[in-house]
């Protein structure tokens, strides 16, 4: 059996549906978050959720790279930010601001 290659593997799958935030850590908290990461050109997932995790370390907020990734998930599900390709392989997929 051939295992796939690192840079194409699922990175997550966590679904915002099935995430329980801490009560530290609101939905808006992280929202800022990732927001803060985000511009109007393209950025990869992975940075965009690196970034924020950084972020909540800085702030000690208990909120892991899963449970952000799901949370970019929704935005770009609901329309709030733009996102293409797979947003479960985070080097294969993109997010971005809506354009004004």
């Amino acid at each position: 059996m051939q295992e796939e290659p690192e840079e194409e593997r699922i990175c997550s799958t966590l679904r915002w549906d099935d995430v329980r935030l801490p009560q530290s850590v609101s939905e808006a908290d992280l929202d800022a978050l990732i927001f803060h990461e985000l511009a109007q050109n393209w950025r990869k997932v992975a940075r965009v959720v690196g970034y924020a995790k950084e972020s909540c370390e800085a702030r000690s907020l208990p909120v892991s790279v899963d449970v952000i990734a799901a949370r970019v998930r929704a935005l770009v599900e609901a329309g709030t930010i733009e996102g293409v390709g797979n947003l479960s392989m985070w080097r294969h997929s993109e997010v971005r601001l809506r354009p004004r």
